[in-house]
């Protein structure tokens, strides 16, 4: 069976190959990555089919704002979550009575229509959520409510303030070692997902030298693979909520 996609965020859908291997999921968003790992799950991917068959609500569990096509990327899919799952991700506006109006950071997309309101999704996955009668053409007013997410919310006002000033993303709140954790577990996911064996993934992984000792059954790259692909089934079935929850 051929190895799956480690990176359908290019418009694939899951489970098809691509070049790059586990390394060309290295440049997504911690966004992105969430709906890639939302986008395999299989529940969610029947919940979207009945959706578009009969009409129905999307089960809120997942988190999003607005239904997405589970056969797109992320940019593609205009990805939108709802504001109270990913309070490190989405600034909150309603229209203000005073001040100037200030323009918003320019979006690839169309705002989307969620059911919490209009949200524009900018390159970086920073969202602003227009609520009620709040108009892109402003004047508008930030909310931010005092809770326990209350650190979180600024951060993402604070994002939305620099890509007023400039076009950079930002700073990623993750190392590169835990970019490429995340990575491996969307690859090793995929691997399980198409019926691999833990010692196919691992070699797709870490080279097909790792796997060739008569031992792998008792070594750490055995090991190492299985967490993988716990991890990555676990960030699958919800575990997403929790990355996506402080953002960037």
């Amino acid at each position: 069976m051929a190895a799956p996609n480690a990176s359908p965020g290019k418009g694939r859908p899951p489970g098809v190959r691509g070049g790059g291997g586990w390394r060309a999921s290295l440049g997504l968003t911690v966004p992105s990555f969430c709906w890639e790992f939302l986008r395999r799950n299989p529940d969610y991917r029947a919940d979207y089919r009945r959706k578009a068959e009969v009409g129905h609500r999307l089960d809120r569990r997942w988190g999003l704002s607005a239904p997405a096509d589970p056969e797109l990327g992320a940019d593609e899919a205009g990805v939108v979550w709802r504001a109270d799952v990913a309070p490190g991700l989405v600034v909150p506006l309603e229209r203000a009575s005073f001040g100037r109006p200030r323009a918003l950071p320019a979006s690839l997309r169309e705002p989307v229509e969620g059911e919490d309101g209009r949200h524009i999704r900018l390159p970086s996955g920073l969202q602003v959520q227009l609520r009620g009668e709040a108009s892109p053409a402003g004047p508008l007013l930030v909310v931010l409510a005092y809770d326990a997410d209350f650190n979180l919310r600024v951060r993402a006002v604070d994002a939305l303030r620099r890509a007023s000033l400039t076009p950079a993303p930002p700073k990623s709140r993750l190392s590169l070692a835990q970019r490429e954790r995340l990575a491996r577990c969307l690859f090793a996911l995929d691997g399980s997902l198409s019926g691999r064996s833990h010692r196919q993934i691992a070699g797709d992984l870490f080279g097909e030298e790792a796997v060739q000792d008569a031992a792998f059954a008792t070594s750490s790259v055995r090991d190492v693979t299985a967490r993988l692909v716990r991890r990555g089934r676990a960030l699958m079935a919800g575990g997403y909520l929790q990355l996506l929850r402080a953002g960037f």
